[in-house]
């Protein structure tokens, strides 16, 4: 396996105009949001596009109930190491992905088997530049150092009938962090992601731009993500997660 040594790229400030650095926003509010072409400002076009076109070659999940199909997908797992110019990440073996039923009733706690992302996908620069910046955050209030990374590629379509991003509704997922980018969306409305935190208002906002995103720390809110519906033909929404759980030893 190859381990690329990257250094995390500048982020952009939060979408309301506030300055200051995200990762202390992260750890006071419970979510960081993400606006701009990060990490394209210092990608080649092509290497971005590059990435995006992953996304046309996901397949159907299976693991949706009531044998829906708005739903496309990979996974996949590298194992990152921070370091002072930034993070390290070297490719894990495929395996299952499973969530306590605790946090997602609707698959019972069962494990899911979806189809793997290619190992030479596991090494794109900028998957790995959206990582380090993802862990430039988590390193501003946590100082483990590291961290089993879980990938999921999703492509969620509506045509004549709606897509639906989280099934599960308003959900925590279980893990430590989790990084949400928004990769592509064409031809739909709706898409909107809500963050609820206790004895707070609700936040509502909507990614649009490739490569917006959030990162939110599982414990503090909870979260979903409103419907999709095609304004013409199939409306898409292509989106990579990412789950961040601090390890004291590689699986």
């Amino acid at each position: 396996m190859t381990t690329t040594p990257l250094t995390s790229t500048p982020l952009t400030a939060p979408s309301d105009g506030e300055s200051g650095d995200l990762g202390p926003r992260l750890f006071r509010e419970g979510y960081a949001v993400l606006r701009g072409k990060r990490p394209g400002d210092g990608t080649p076009a092509a290497e971005l596009a590059s990435f995006q076109a992953l996304w046309d070659d996901l397949v159907l999940d299976e693991n949706l109930t009531g044998g829906n199909t708005y739903r496309f997908r990979r996974y996949g797992r590298v194992w990152g190491v921070t370091t002072a110019d930034g993070a390290e990440f070297t490719p894990l073996p495929h395996t299952a992905f499973q969530q306590s039923a605790e946090h997602i009733p609707i698959h019972m706690g069962r494990a899911r088997l979806f189809e793997p992302i290619a190992p030479e996908h596991l090494l794109h620069p900028v998957l790995h530049r959206l990582l380090a910046d993802d862990l430039r955050l988590i390193a501003a209030g946590d100082d483990r150092r590291e961290w089993e990374i879980g990938l999921h590629m999703v492509r969620t379509v509506a045509g004549e009938t709606p897509g639906l991003p989280t099934p599960e509704g308003r959900h925590r997922d279980g893990h430590d962090y989790i990084g949400m980018h928004l990769m592509n969306r064409r031809d739909c409305t709706g898409g909107e992601s809500i963050v609820y935190r206790e004895g707070l208002p609700d936040t509502r906002l909507t990614l649009t731009d490739p490569l917006d995103g959030m990162v939110v720390i599982d414990a503090a809110i909870m979260h979903e993500v409103t419907p999709i519906a095609a304004t013409t033909g199939q409306g898409v929404r292509d989106m990579l997660l990412v789950d961040y759980n601090a390890r004291e030893n590689r699986p």
